[in-house]
């Protein structure tokens, strides 16, 4: 009886595969022209980008003048705030993320530079050439991935499952938004660098030779320059064909038989990440800079966020990416199957799903859809999903049924896009019961926004307190029966009997401190921090602020200062004022983190504080 799957393989541009690549690539293409590049340099793009312009066109490499950079922010809507550069030890600022961006962007950079002014557009690297240079990159990356995508499922299938598998990757998956929206963004890149580094892999494996070590070392260089965590997708080389003590044996001969091979993708490997280095020793005075400086996120590899990463309807994968479930019993079949690549494609994607899922920021903020963390694994676990499938077609009713599943998902997932581009479904808000609200919806219904997570913005102002009960935190009045005492105890005060005097010698208040766990047991809390001042002086010349921020262990996130001498104040010297703002707390990295608010004398000259007080409004 033969099988499903056993059809010959087509060769050239008519075979099967070929038409289902050009078809999904040219609908890729498609929907991404529906929404012209306006702004696609902003936010992380603009951090990935701005190597390009200083170094080009404001000579500028070490942000040593950073008054264009929030010119150009300003005039282009860029970035709210400048989190995309960090101050350096040397002086000037430092790129917080890596170049890999830049560097493969580069050439049409440089085509759009030229292009600019002749076509009536400012040459300022950020008009609408510039725009339209990184989107076309993109696209020639999408098309990369793809194609290197058909090449190694023909390794392992034959046409008719390839080219399922390649539908199922792109239309059942979020790589299909990924792409066609926001392509721009980092996965889209790793996804074809990871594609390329298994391809050559099984070339190198299958007959060592200098073009396939050379790509080897390259691609693997610069994947981690794109995206530094990465670097897991190296177990895909070391780890390919071993899965006994025989085969590693094997392995480590062919190493050891080839050694100028191993030599040259190494010298890639390093060749690929040499501008990254340089570029740290210039702007830093050393050749490894760690740029994440910012304490509300970072990796917390014992208190990993695995299940969260799954099923969270924020952005589980499992939610938004069904498909993907398809590949638990597919590593079943891929170990009855193709023993020899079992570990290798197991290890690998346990080892990046703890990565990803130890990132504390797990979500991954930003207008995404489902887990784009992951999006790089798709390479691999397309073996054990076309396994499974082939599996299930070797009977009728089993073949029915995954037909079926296979529809039903590429179908949700296509939906779901559509619901995404349209805001249906929100980018970074989603909870259970919004999600069942708006399941196979076009439209939001009416109250259904009520159920998203809370808004966090720039303007931070609390609109509804009536949603929420209020109590108060802390009060600090300096009164000498109470702690903490005050220094100050005359007729200027503003309540009982003494005051808090700062001066050049003790610029801040002693803090109100409390730990997430102690003002909330919600995932977030509004608090409205106050207190009385008596200025002196002019606060123009001697300004103070009113501080909040959080700790975590020690370095300071989600910080917020205001100045006495803001207009909005109008704080006037010889009397007492009020100073008071929301604040909404952070997405904590974790529940101890501590709340510190104070007042902060940045003059020299005396000012008086009274009655600081932090008033807690949790959800009701």
């Amino acid at each position: 009886m033969k099988e499903p799957f056993e059809s010959a393989t087509s060769k050239g541009l008519s075979s099967p595969s070929f038409i289902a690549f050009f078809v999904l690539l040219l609908s890729i293409i498609f929907f991404r022209s529906l929404y012209p590049p306006a702004n696609i340099l902003s936010w992380d793009v603009f951090g990935y980008y701005l190597y390009l312009p200083a170094r080009f066109i404001y000579h500028d490499i070490g942000l040593h003048n950073i008054d264009w950079v929030k010119h150009i922010a300003e005039q282009y809507q860029t970035t709210s705030t400048l989190y995309q550069v960090v101050p350096s030890p040397e002086g000037g600022f430092v790129i917080k993320y890596s170049a890999g961006m830049a560097l493969l962007n580069a050439p049409a950079f440089i085509l759009a530079h030229v292009l600019a002014g002749p076509l009536g557009f400012a040459a300022d690297g950020f008009s609408l050439p510039y725009q339209y240079a990184w989107t076309i990159t993109a696209l020639f990356i999408t098309g990369a991935g793809l194609w290197f995508t058909r090449k190694i499922l023909l390794e392992f299938f034959n046409e008719t499952l390839t080219c399922i598998l390649m539908v199922v990757i792109v239309l059942a998956t979020n790589y299909f938004q990924l792409t066609a929206f926001d392509g721009y963004l980092t996965h889209n890149y790793t996804y074809t660098f990871c594609a390329i580094i298994t391809w050559f892999t099984i070339r190198w494996h299958r007959s060592p030779g200098y073009y396939s070590s050379i790509m080897l070392g390259l691609s693997s260089g610069l994947i981690v320059l794109i995206r530094p965590s990465e670097l897991v997708c190296l177990f895909i080389p070391l780890l390919w064909n071993v899965y006994s003590w025989n085969s590693l044996k094997e392995k480590a001969r062919l190493i050891a038989n080839n050694p100028k091979f191993l030599i040259i993708i190494i010298i890639g490997f390093i060749a690929a990440g040499l501008p990254q280095l340089l570029y740290w020793k210039h702007t830093t005075g050393h050749y490894i800079f760690y740029s994440y400086v910012n304490a509300g996120e970072g990796f917390d590899f014992l208190n990993p966020y695995t299940w969260q990463v799954l099923f969270s309807y924020r952005k589980g994968w499992f939610v938004y990416t069904p498909v993907m479930i398809l590949a638990i019993p597919g590593f079943i079949s891929l170990y009855r199957k193709n023993k020899a690549l079992f570990p290798t494609i197991i290890i690998y994607f346990i080892v990046n799903l703890f990565v990803v899922s130890s990132w504390t920021c797990w979500w991954y903020a930003g207008g995404s859809y489902s887990q784009r963390a992951l999006l790089t694994s798709y390479i691999l676990l397309a073996l054990p999903v076309g396994y499974f499938i082939e599996e299930m077609f070797s009977r009728k009713l089993t073949r029915i049924l995954i037909i079926t599943v296979l529809v039903i998902f590429t179908t949700l997932n296509i939906f779901q896009t559509w619901q995404w581009v349209h805001g249906v479904i929100n980018p970074t808000r989603m909870t259970k019961a919004y999600y069942w609200k708006v399941f196979g919806r076009t439209k939001i219904p009416e109250g259904a926004s009520n159920l998203l997570l809370v808004e966090r913005s720039d303007n931070e102002v609390l609109a509804n307190p009536e949603n929420y009960e209020s109590r108060v935190l802390a009060f600090h009045d300096y009164e000498p029966n109470h702690e903490p005492k005050g220094n100050y105890c005359g007729d200027t005060v503003y309540s009982g009997h003494c005051a808090m005097q700062l001066d050049s010698a003790k610029r801040f208040t002693p803090a109100i401190e409390a730990s997430f766990s102690e003002i909330t047991t919600s995932d977030h809390a509004w608090l409205r921090i106050s207190a009385e001042v008596f200025p002196i002086f002019d606060p123009a010349v001697n300004p103070a602020s009113l501080v909040a921020t959080f700790e975590h262990e020690g370095e300071a996130y989600k910080y917020k200062a205001e100045g006495i001498e803001l207009e909005k104040y109008s704080v006037k010297t010889g009397v007492w004022n009020k100073v008071q703002f929301d604040y909404l707390t952070p997405e904590v990295r974790s529940k101890s983190d501590k709340l510190k608010v104070y007042f902060w004398l940045r003059g020299n000259q005396p000012v008086l504080v009274d009655d600081l007080k932090v008033e807690v409004f949790e959800p009701r």
